[in-house]
């Protein structure tokens, strides 16, 4: 197959753009991935272009997977595949290349995730810092964070200037112990090894790199990818303002605004045809954005052969109303018109506890729809059991992983118990140890420590004696199982546990327990997607990135929670580009719905919290579209 075969006239000077640093505008349907993977084909097949002298960063795990997989239906099986990856992984891979090298962060290189950040560091955090509430404790790591990501930590004298020096105090002190890194740092780390660590090499040079939702990368990010394209790459940056959702991360969408700038010279590049969103679709998609006055105009049309679509505001009395309607819908959509149920997703702004989920859940299962719903930070390994196995899985690759040992102690059901845990880290801190020496000095000396000593001991043994089973030369699938029936009780948790897994070993491309860990370090966390095959999805907003379903239901478009309590111009900025996102996922239908009223629980949710009374959200109130009645509706179609 040649190289430029599907491609559109626009999409096809992209793909063989060559000689300059690039900028691709590429508004939602556009066929920016496939464009990425024809321009890999392009350098390869008719350039000879070595592969490994090309570099693509994405944003997602997911965005990754894809890309590769577009790649590998363009190259076939024999050619090798140049490096596709995380700007996270990347960065992870090499720190760790030029761990004997690096010394800014803890060795061996280990990123604590956001569960061992919430029970872990932070907890212990609130307790050593004497705080009454975690949110305190959190909103000073999101500080840190911030400077980092904003690159405000490169000032002189930083960490003296910094808000709270007991807080920097308190965590350096902490990571000491328990000997992480922070997932937010892992950029940041990278750009200063870059910089100041002498013999610092990439694990190859790069000729070629193509970055991918440049939009969404914050100022260190940035820095990265100019640090890299400074030792020789032509950068390829595609993306789209428009689309710029990670404004809590601090995405910078000026960065691809001002892409000129930064390099020239450079080629400007644009894709103006939309083959997903059907005509009505995309004129709301483009009233949303164009509320913005500071975006990057660009051209963007329907496909020839697009359809009118469907576009309806539906407004509903209460919660239960709108969770009942939404689900007659669905089951209209799938029985009447053929819809997969797959093929539908239900999005949302926020749903934190499961706050919106479960009653649409409950609603789409009375109504006999096959439904999948996962709330935020929802995964089968942030419940203990997938905690516990987690555990072992790190410890199976490094024995003295403290974090592993911490969690392990504090979940499995023992006599521990959290003064003992906090004796530990007693200990670690007085005698300048990490946390498994202090444990295991407890644990062979229970003469000296005879009021702790016993269920420390008996942990130690025992969970030592299971580590011993973890068979590293086997199959990564056979592995996993061995370890899950020898760990994991339940067999409902085993299947969840070892099905989460298997999806994430395909999409990071790994067969081995190593790899595995680090596709799971290196993730963005509750920002991943993950999608059931089978069901309608319901997600929040920013899980729908990158996504395409027949049908999208936008539930609670509300100003309470679009913008909710983000205002202020920056701030709306993201929640309206957050919502254009949202609105162009659909294809051929769109239904937006809002209550005139949430009560029990929904009622403190969104901003003025405790109010029931709601409104239509700011990004809706001038456009063409009128409300209609929801039941009304449903009766007319007879739904």
């Amino acid at each position: 197959m040649s190289w430029d075969t599907g491609l559109l006239s626009k999409q096809r000077v992209a793909a063989s753009h060559i000689g300059f640093h690039a900028r691709l505008l590429a508004g939602p349907g556009t066929g920016k991935t496939f464009v990425l993977s024809k321009r890999i084909a392009y350098l390869i097949q008719q350039k000879k272009v070595s592969a490994d002298t090309i570099l693509a960063l994405t944003f997602t795990r997911a965005a990754a997977h894809e890309l590769e997989q577009k790649t590998r239906d363009e190259l076939g099986n024999t050619i090798v595949l140049p490096r596709i990856s995380t700007l996270h992984a990347f960065s992870l891979r090499q720190l760790l290349k030029n761990s004997d090298k690096v010394n800014m962060v803890p060795r061996p290189l280990r990123i604590a995730d956001d569960w061992e950040e919430r029970h872990i560091i932070l907890e212990n955090l609130k307790n050593i810092l004497k705080l009454d509430r975690i949110d305190r404790v959190r909103e000073k790591l999101n500080q840190l964070s911030a400077d980092w990501e904003t690159l405000s930590a490169d000032k002189k004298n930083w960490e003296q200037t910094y808000p709270d020096p007991s807080f920097i105090g308190a965590w350096q002190q902490h990571r000491k112990v328990f000997g992480y890194t922070l997932r937010s740092e892992l950029v940041y780390q990278l750009k200063k090894a870059i910089e100041q660590t002498p013999g610092f090499t990439l694990e190859q040079k790069y000729d070629y790199m193509l970055v991918d939702e440049y939009q969404d990368l914050n100022l260190c990010d940035l820095a990265v990818v100019k640090a890299i394209s400074a030792q020789g790459a032509e950068v390829f940056a595609a993306g789209d303002d428009d689309q710029s959702i990670y404004g809590f991360r601090f995405a910078y969408p000026d960065g691809i605004r001002k892409f000129g700038e930064t390099y020239e010279p450079f080629t400007p590049l644009d894709l103006d045809e939309c083959t997903r969103c059907d005509k009505s679709i995309l004129q709301l998609g483009l009233f949303v954005a164009d509320l913005d006055p500071k975006r990057a105009k660009k051209p963007l049309k329907a496909s020839g052969t697009a359809g009118e679509g469907e576009v309806r505001l539906l407004w509903f009395q209460d919660q239960d109303e709108e969770a009942d309607g939404v689900a007659r819908l669905c089951k209209l959509l799938i029985e009447h018109r053929g819809y997969d149920p797959a093929k539908i997703l239900i999005l949302l702004r926020a749903d934190r506890h499961g706050m919106f989920s479960k009653i649409l859940q409950q609603a789409l299962e009375r109504h006999g729809v096959p439904v999948a719903a996962r709330a935020e930070n929802d995964s089968p390994l942030d419940t203990d059991e997938g905690r516990i196995f987690l555990g072992f899985l790190r410890l199976c690759i490094n024995r003295r992983d403290h974090l592993a040992w911490r969690t392990l102690l504090a979940l499995r059901k023992n006599s521990v118990g959290e003064a003992k845990l906090n004796v530990i880290y007693d200990l670690a801190v007085q005698k300048g140890l990490h946390y498994t020496d202090a444990l295991e000095s407890v644990a062979q000396n229970p003469n000296s420590f005879s009021a702790i000593a016993s269920p420390l001991a008996q942990e130690w043994k025992t969970i030592g004696g299971m580590i011993d089973a973890c068979d590293q030369t086997a199959e990564l699938s056979d592995l996993l199982t061995t370890m899950l029936e020898k760990v994991i009780e339940a067999p409902e948790a085993r299947t969840a546990i070892a099905q989460y897994l298997s999806e994430v070993a395909t999409s990071v491309g790994t067969t081995s327990l190593s790899g595995l860990l680090s596709g799971l370090s290196a993730s963005l966390g509750d920002k991943e997607q993950e999608i059931a095959s089978d069901s309608v999805n319901i997600l929040t907003m920013h899980k729908a990135k990158g996504l395409t379903a027949d049908a999208v239901f936008i539930v609670a478009a509300e100003d309470e929670y679009l913008p909710g309590n983000q205002l202020g111009e920056e701030k709306e900025g993201d929640e309206r580009r957050l919502f254009y996102v949202s609105l162009t996922r659909a294809k051929h239908s769109l239904y937006m719905t809002y209550c005139k009223k949430r009560t029990k629980q929904q009622k403190y949710t969104g901003r003025g919290q405790g109010e029931p009374d709601r409104t239509l959200t700011r990004f809706l109130r001038d456009a063409w579209l009128r409300p209609e009645g929801g039941i009304s509706y449903l009766g007319s179609i007879g739904a």
